[in-house]
């Protein structure tokens, strides 16, 4: 009886150790998609550090949205972070989809990309080392086989037109492999022009007809920050004034009202970020979903626990050369 009891004493100590970690340190989530790729590929489990930038309070069960314990080490430019999709305002923050993304902005950043380069405050910055983008490849007498596809993790390519061309979504590794192949005529990399889009970009308005190549320029809203409120200028901030700081706008020929009054300028109350994928080209970054506010990230990514693959048929199944891979 006494050794039983040590045993479901023993269990129930290492259940709650566990139940711990998960809450107040370190969380498991899968990536399922391409957008993170090279760095990261559909079938890693990343673990995400929860405690580096503050453990948050989980707002489902005190109603406490903004409430974290202090910051261990401020967050970097450049790093990877697990945030919930800021989209979603009739549902608890830790309910939403979570995703994965790269920090490029700051609160108080001005971000522009033109021609697919990066500016943070007129300053160049440096893409990752396994960024994708995107290119058109014409095949004359030439087929991509599944290990190619296996060997450099890649999406399946797209079909344009059935005399064999593709868009392909390569980081430099898969581009140098792909001069290799025989009956390959043409890899030319493509680029979007000013008000060149087929779908919907942050934010939607017909004043900022923006794209992935041609974006912004931008402020990212700092806590105590305020701007100029104009009927131009208010769908850059609509979705955060409303949905994150809890205010009604109201938009006619008179002018801009919040809560009822008139405005021509607005304060911000919370800080925002600004995330980049690196797959420049597909993304659902910020050029997407906008705004990731301050109290939506939920922990920094630094390694891959595991990797394995069972819904994409082309990629491996098992990749035992990604268990606990630091990432950059």
């Amino acid at each position: 009886m006494k050794k039983r009891n040590r045993i479901i004493w023993w269990t129930l100590g290492i259940v709650l150790t566990l139940l711990l970690v998960r809450v107040f340190l370190y969380q498991t989530i899968p990536v399922r998609g391409f957008e993170m790729s090279s760095t990261l590929i559909p079938g890693d489990r990343v673990i995400v550090n929860k405690y580096r930038i503050g453990w948050r309070l989980p707002e489902s069960l005190f109603g406490i949205s903004d409430f974290r314990l202090p910051t261990i080490r401020p967050l970097k430019r450049g790093e990877i972070i697990a945030f919930n999709r800021p989209q979603g305002h009739d549902q608890p923050i830790n309910h939403k989809p979570l995703f994965i993304s790269r920090i490029a902005g700051f609160p108080g950043d001005t971000v522009l990309v033109w021609d697919k380069q990066v500016y943070i405050n007129r300053v160049i910055i440096e893409p990752p080392e396994l960024i994708r983008t995107e290119y058109r490849v014409v095949m004359e007498d030439a087929e991509l086989s599944e290990d190619f596809l296996r060997e450099h993790s890649l999406d399946t390519p797209r079909l344009i037109d059935d005399i064999g061309i593709y868009d392909m979504d390569l980081d430099q590794h898969a581009r140098k492999a792909l001069d290799q192949i025989a009956g390959i005529s043409t890899i030319r990399s493509t680029k979007q022009f000013a008000g060149d889009s087929s779908i919907d970009y942050y934010p939607p308005s017909n004043f900022f007809l923006w794209n992935r190549d041609q974006f912004g320029p931008l402020i990212v809203p700092r806590k105590g920050q305020t701007v100029e409120i104009s009927i131009n200028t208010v769908d850059q901030y609509r979705e955060i004034i409303e949905n994150h700081e809890g205010n009604q706008l109201t938009i006619d020929w008179s002018g801009v009202k919040m809560n009822g009054r008139p405005i021509d300028k607005y304060t911000f109350k919370k800080d925002y970020y600004f995330v980049l994928d690196d797959n420049r080209d597909h993304p659902n970054d910020s050029r997407i979903i906008g705004y990731i506010p301050h109290d939506h990230i939920l922990g920094v990514i630094k390694r891959v626990a595991c990797s394995h693959q069972n819904k994409l048929d082309h990629l491996k199944k098992l990749r035992f050369d990604r268990t606990f891979k630091r990432v950059r």
